[in-house]
């Protein structure tokens, strides 16, 4: 897209990025965490949120994690690696619901067609308290040093480290947490001198099914630690899947973050965009990009027909409005990213499109006014100023929509849960990118952890409105 504008001031789109986009409704990615569960039970961790912040001059990283989890022990659990010893903090409760409200993508923009009448998108542990209520198994013996213990928010946790995978396996089960997984998994993060994070959760925070079952997502808890590069521990979820696992990574840092390799998002934004450019202006240079971005995914199918690529569901630099959005978000929310404007395009008031419609169909349509007077009537009820944008588009030829005016509708939700987006004041900055992206992971590619790198300088992609096309 070539340099444009933004009502109500929102960023400039970087890179060969555009404001409209594609809607991507698959599964997600996944874990910082694995359930502990006792041998007899059945804790499975079906799906995942997290919200990393990465800042790469200071080599601190935090990621804010709220699994959810389904089983039948009676008590739960969680075991989180990290590189360095983290600092814990509570978050709100509903803190990934505001993300979500405040990601929600624009609706797909239309052309406003009175012209053509003419023709013219932890492990898990069943931990039981010790029945005779004597103390703990003293954990040096284990090789094993617990190096903070404490409460954070209603949850009691551990942060330890751990010499030998065996040892901390014989910890786990003398303090009553039966793990049910194997010591390959733990020695992977003790080989790496990862360290532990055990926590501990209430059921009374889970929702009880009517088989006796537990479902339901933990309080988000925030942990912060120094790390040489931006990783998110995948491997220990292996130990609570069955098939695959459904994340949602929400990345904030000064450039915009995406996964290593076949992980990437980019595959699959990258054709949709092309594919909705296709047709209408798509360059030469474009369409081979289309075709290389089409033959990846095609080799990886025939290599894994269960492979789907990462999908990308919204990304911004945060500027001013976005900030300022969670002053006011029931004023503000509505309208989100803006609208963009191409060179020549001008946004214009319901009344001026109308004044334009009246002045065309009039000429167009002389010898029926009824209809004109009809056609008027719609338009001034489905396009007025509190629905969405109007814009004006000077060179119609050159739009994916082709028309000489463009309605952009602005989003809607219940209003008590746009006034939550208050909560994510301080937790969104200023001049960082928000990237939100999905994957579902399966088994057999919890291998290793997850590493997320910067997005090449000019290829950085804002998406905040649906495109009329599908995920490849």
């Amino acid at each position: 897209m070539s340099k444009g504008t933004w009502i109500a001031g929102a960023a400039m789109l970087a890179g060969v990025g555009l404001v409209t986009a594609v809607s991507l409704r698959p599964p997600a990615a996944n874990a910082a965490c694995c359930y502990f569960a006792a041998v007899e039970k059945d804790i499975t961790q079906p799906g995942q949120k997290a919200f990393i912040t990465w800042d790469p001059a200071r080599k601190i990283e935090s990621f804010t994690v709220q699994p959810r989890f389904e089983g039948n022990a009676v008590d739960f659990g969680m075991v989180i690696p990290t590189p360095a010893q983290p600092k814990l903090d509570e978050m709100p409760r509903d803190f990934f619901k505001d993300l979500a409200i405040y990601t929600i993508l624009l609706p797909l923009a239309e052309a406003i067609e009175f012209q053509e009448m003419t023709g013219a998108p932890t492990t898990a542990f069943s931990a039981a308290e010790s029945e005779d209520g004597g103390e703990a198994p003293d954990p040096s013996k284990f090789g094993v040093r617990v190096l903070e213990a404490g409460v954070v928010g209603s949850l009691d946790y551990k942060i330890l480290v751990a010499e030998k995978a065996a040892g901390l396996y014989d910890w786990l089960q003398a303090n009553a947490y039966v793990y049910s997984g194997n010591e390959e998994t733990l020695d992977f993060y003790i080989r790496k001198k990862w360290f532990f994070t055990v926590m501990k959760i209430d059921p009374k925070q889970m929702k009880k099914k009517p088989d006796g079952s537990y479902t339901g997502e933990v309080t988000p808890t925030r942990f912060t630690f120094s790390s040489e590069a931006c990783l998110y521990p995948l491997r220990i979820t292996q130990i609570s899947v069955r098939e695959t696992t459904d994340a949602v990574f929400y990345v904030q840092s000064p450039e915009q973050m995406d996964l290593e390799g076949d992980m990437s998002w980019m595959p699959s934004y990258r054709s949709m965009w092309l594919t909705y450019m296709q047709g209408c202006s798509i360059t030469d240079e474009q369409q081979q990009e289309l075709d290389m971005w089409s033959a990846w995914i095609n080799k990886r199918l025939e290599e894994n027909s269960s492979f789907q690529t990462t999908k990308l569901e919204w990304a911004k630099l945060l500027g001013d409005p976005d900030l300022a959005l969670l002053e006011e978000p029931v004023a503000l929310w509505p309208q989100g990213g803006g609208v963009p404007l191409e060179d020549g395009d001008v946004a214009i008031s319901a009344e001026t499109m109308l004044k334009d419609a009246r002045e065309f169909l009039a000429t167009a349509l002389p010898q029926d006014p009824d209809g004109v007077k009809s056609e008027l009537q719609r338009l001034e009820k489905r396009y007025t100023s509190r629905k969405g944008d109007i814009v004006k588009v000077a060179h119609p030829e050159k739009s994916p929509i082709g028309s000489r005016y463009v309605f952009y509708p602005r989003r809607d939700a219940p209003e008590e849960d746009v006034k939550g987006l208050s909560r994510l004041k301080g937790h969104l900055q200023r001049g960082q990118w928000l990237t939100k992206f999905r994957r579902e992971i399966r088994k057999d590619e919890m291998t290793d952890d997850l590493t997320l790198v910067p997005v090449a300088r000019g290829r950085e992609q804002e998406y905040v409105r649906i495109m009329p096309t599908s995920p490849p």
